[in-house]
């Protein structure tokens, strides 16, 4: 029997998968895996020393962990993300270390909580039950069960500001336009369901093959500044590249109509946060729903957490538990492609 390949392991893989590469690996689970410790430089170097394949999750990766690994044997990266952020690729390509990944693995998940924030800020959702927890909408205290007999049940008060008429009206999605920047894995999920509520779906990424736009039912739209105009709502579904940081400025907000809606479920840093607060405050757009900022966690001063016209979520687009079972079954593959000498097909690839 051959000598099992040695792995440190902090990505989280289901039973069965674990069980799985137990046939072809000596596995270290290490220490953090499952809890929000994130680890140090030391910790990664002291732990993962000497291990021929180390895959991780959201741990720190930098260029001195990798080449100190390398020269100890390091010979592949695994990420159980989409997108490897938090390796230095660089360092990783300079030292021979091929990245695998996880790419699609929250494409389901964060495609229905994009349409989760648009109908939520098109009916109104969050704004109403921060109300109604703020106390704003409620009667005084009585005993629950005196329920008076009553034809018609509506929650208004005589001399008090009513929930119906203090915020606007909702809107529907059905018929309307919404506007995709990038359509691809998250993008295409996203276009899928708007089109099965009776939506035009209109996306702008000049990098996808021409048959996913016919495939989809989506217009192809060749110009953003073409588009923007036409769109009820705008969603962003981009990577974070030298050419996409900040993308989303002054321009893009101006083009938007006053009435249109923005969401971003993508990265913050495509969208210059100056340019959104002015959008904003300015009332250039009419919403905006955004589940992730440019500073992680958010400060409690930013000017868009005191605004009435956005709904912010902390960056949970991308957790569910259906995540973990695509990530854990992706890695697995991978791992077991190069236990039996395989071409892994998840490699991670950077164009700059």
């Amino acid at each position: 029997m051959s000598e099992k390949i040695k792995l440190a392991l902090s990505a989280e893989l289901l039973p069965d998968d674990l069980n799985k590469i137990k046939e072809k690996y000596d596995i270290k689970i290490l220490p953090w895996t499952g809890s929000d410790y994130l680890p140090t430089m030391e910790d990664i170097i002291n732990e993962c020393n000497g291990h021929e394949v180390v895959c991780i999750y959201t741990d720190p990766m930098p260029k001195e962990c990798i080449d100190t690994l390398s020269q100890n044997g390091l010979k592949l990266l695994g990420c159980a993300r989409a997108t490897p952020n938090n390796i230095d690729w660089k360092a990783a390509k300079e030292n021979g270390i091929p990245i695998v990944h996880a790419p699609g693995r929250n494409a389901h998940t964060v495609a229905e909580y994009t349409v989760g924030m648009l109908l939520s800020i098109c009916k109104r959702i969050g704004f109403t039950y921060h109300g109604l927890m703020e106390g704003r909408f409620l009667a005084d205290e009585k005993d629950i069960y005196d329920v008076p007999e009553r034809k018609d049940v509506i929650w208004r008060f005589k001399d008090r500001e009513n929930p119906r008429s203090s915020y606007p009206w909702s809107i529907d999605v059905y018929e309307r336009t919404i506007g995709l920047i990038g359509l691809g894995a998250i993008g295409q999920n996203v276009a899928m369901i708007c089109r099965g509520m009776g939506m035009n779906v209109i996306a702008y990424d000049p990098f996808q093959n021409h048959e996913i736009f016919g495939k989809l039912g989506v217009i192809r739209a060749n110009d953003y500044r073409d588009m923007l105009p036409k769109c009820d709502f705008v969603s962003v579904h981009l990577n974070v590249t030298e050419d996409t940081k900040s993308m989303i400025n002054d321009e893009w907000f101006d083009l938007m109509r006053s009435d249109a809606y923005f969401i971003n479920t993508a990265r913050a840093a495509v969208v210059d946060q100056k340019a959104l607060i002015d959008a904003l405050e300015k009332k250039k757009i009419a919403f905006a729903a955004i589940d992730v900022m440019w500073d992680e966690p958010a400060p409690k001063n930013h000017p868009l957490l005191k605004m009435d016209n956005i709904l912010i979520t902390p960056h949970m687009g991308g957790i569910s538990s259906d995540v973990k079972k695509w990530a854990s079954q992706m890695m697995t593959d991978e791992l077991m492609r190069y236990a039996n000498k395989e071409k892994n097909l998840r490699v991670w690839t950077r164009l700059e």
